[in-house]
């Protein structure tokens, strides 16, 4: 898709983020150095973090867009602003102030081990990157002419690499770069689009995607408001908050995030609608921007852009794939092994590396990949994290395990029986509103029995 240039470009860009990463070392053999940087992060360096974390699923936007129009902001955009200003609110300094290493470990402090554990592996089942490890994939094998599952292999590689030696520190170097990339990547095909072709090509798009639904129904658009609401269980927000400087700098870094959020998506809604105009016969919609940018962009231009997509997929690729492997090492593993914290985690960043990649040759739709794992933790993780900052609404230990558990099962088996039957969901229910029922039910019953 792209010439010799173009693929050298993209190939200087991940040199140089491999050696940005390799540069970072995680400081003294504290847990608190490797897995937060030492809860040194200031103001500029969260909101770098912060803000290309949150966009690693390009290519599955890119797919939403051109699919379905302007709902990609109200789906993909919008719902997440309110999720991430909540937690600004009512999170962030309470996380700060909580002083814990990882989300496992609060729950495990307010509702004993059993619940931790519970926690610890819906968290790393959740933050597996198998979707992002099948963009990235992708984007090798448009840019190198690999083929896909060549592509996921030696993206498990390279990310390892970097993060085995400066654990957070290297997510968080890596990403400050990978942020201006994915800003500049965008506003230079936007203005390509708008000055070299006009709003004319927009006038041919079907009518549906001007609409704020797209054409879909509209359980399909709520179910994404719901799912947005798993941002208030995001453990890599809680990941940051955890290692701002001060309780300060958590709020005022996701405020200001939100801001930069908003910009980005109005680039990416733009151009998704331009590709669908300019190839309204795309056979992968999956490829709409990388198409795009080889469509409109002369040799080098789309080289840059390039390097923008890979940017923005790896910064929440290696963020994803850390706190697995955290869960995994800190959370997970047995507290009594003769191995530290530190070496827990570089095993389980191996571990987590196979199992996403694992994911992602098994699954070939990003959007599939998220509302799954997105349903899970919504509804299962929702309610005992919000619950545990604020005394007065805290389950028994009991009643969080069973929440857990039974909510996390629901939407699994929900998800399965369609999947194993004809297709539609029992009820004509979304797994992930059947799950966050059966949590609600336990939560009232948990609050009256502790009455």
């Amino acid at each position: 898709m792209i010439s010799n240039l173009d693929a050298v470009l993209v190939g200087i860009f991940l040199a140089l983020t491999l050696a940005i990463g390799l540069r970072q070392r995680s400081g003294s053999g504290e847990s608190a150095h490797y897995l937060l940087g030492g809860r040194a992060l200031t103001l500029p360096a969260f909101i770098a973090t912060t803000v290309s974390t949150w966009y690693g699923g390009i290519l599955g936007v890119g797919e939403y867009a051109w699919s379905y129009g302007i709902s990609n902001w109200l789906v993909f955009g919008v719902p997440y602003y309110v999720g991430a200003f909540l937690f600004a609110m009512l999170l962030s300094r309470r996380a700060r102030q909580s002083e814990s290493l990882t989300l496992p470990h609060r729950i495990e402090a307010t509702y004993g081990p059993a619940a931790g554990k519970c926690a610890a592996i819906l968290i790393f089942l959740t933050t597996i990157p198998g979707a992002y490890m099948l963009i990235m994939g992708t984007l090798v094998s448009l840019s190198f002419g690999l083929s896909q599952a060549t592509g996921i292999l030696i993206t498990a590689v390279f990310v390892v690499t970097y993060l085995w030696r400066g654990g957070f520190r290297a997510v968080v170097r890596t990403d400050g770069i990978q942020m201006a990339l994915m800003f500049g990547s965008f506003m230079l095909l936007t203005a390509v689009l708008l000055f070299a072709h006009g709003t004319e090509p927009l006038t041919t798009l079907p009518a549906s995607h001007l609409e704020p639904d797209g054409g879909q129904p509209l359980g399909s658009i709520l179910i994404w408001y719901v799912i947005a609401l798993s941002t208030l269980a995001e453990p890599n927000f809680f990941q940051r908050a955890f290692a701002a400087k001060t309780p300060e700098i958590a709020r005022r870094g996701l405020l200001i995030s939100i801001a930069f959020w908003i910009a980005f998506d109005m680039m990416t809604t733009l151009c998704g609608l331009y590709a669908r105009a300019l190839m309204p016969d795309l056979s992968v919609p999956l490829h709409a921007f990388p198409a795009l940018a080889a469509k409109v962009l002369p040799a080098g231009a789309v080289g840059i852009f390039f390097a923008g997509l890979f940017a923005t997929v790896l910064s929440t690729l290696d963020s994803n794939l850390f706190t697995t492997a955290t869960t995994l090492g800190r959370d997970l593993w047995p507290q009594s092994s003769r191995f530290s914290d530190t070496s827990r985690t570089r095993i389980g960043l191996i571990a987590g590396a196979l199992f996403a990649s694992v994911i992602a040759l098994a699954s070939g739709s990003v959007i599939k990949i998220w509302k799954i794992f997105g349903s899970v933790s919504a509804a299962s993780l929702l309610i005992p994290i919000l619950a545990s900052y604020y005394p007065h609404l805290r389950l028994s230990a009991r009643g969080a395990v069973v929440l857990m558990t039974a909510s996390s099962l629901t939407t699994v088996v929900w998800f399965a029986a369609a999947k194993l039957g004809d297709g539609t969901y029992w009820l004509g229910l979304e797994p992930l509103f059947a799950g966050f029922g059966v949590a609600l039910v336990i939560y009232a019953a948990d609050r009256i029995i502790r009455r």
